[in-house]
């Protein structure tokens, strides 16, 4: 499926953090050999895991899509636009959080700002019976009383 927007909530370790999880594990997997302690060998599988965990969200034609690649495989799971029964957007600086409804549950995923054109299209083009609701930015401080 190809990615016509891709989510801020999508996830990667950047390359200097591989770099640090790596020489940690190496670390770990030598200690542990000398020291013979299995934790150490525990602790170096989650940090190898963390290397290769990559998140990623974004919107297809077929729907939203969400997928997970880890060290045993990738799981992907989509949510077609059919079950999609409603939208609801909040703004809040730069960013744009949209809920999209499926029965009491759903998705919450947060884009950019300039990205909501974008999908608005996309809602109007494969899901146009589909309720757009927009809230208005929300206040990143609460306001004082008194």
């Amino acid at each position: 499926m190809e990615a016509i927007i891709e989510s801020q909530s999508s996830y990667s370790a950047s390359l200097k953090m591989k770099v640090v999880l790596f020489l940690f594990g190496v670390y770990c997997i030598y200690s542990a050999f000398s020291a013979f302690e299995i934790y150490k060998i525990i602790v170096a599988v989650v940090a190898f895991y963390g290397i290769v965990y990559k998140k990623k969200i974004y919107v297809s034609s077929n729907g939203l899509v969400r997928e997970v690649r880890g060290v045993l495989g990738t799981s992907v799971e989509v949510l077609p636009w059919e079950d999609v029964k409603g939208v609801t957007i909040v703004y809040k600086g730069d960013s744009m959080m949209a809920f999209f409804e499926k029965g009491i549950t759903g998705w919450k995923i947060l884009f950019k700002r300039e990205d909501e054109r974008l999908l608005r299209e996309l809602l109007d083009k494969h899901a146009p019976d589909v309720e757009v609701t927009v809230v208005s930015n929300v206040r990143s401080k609460p306001k004082r009383k008194g």
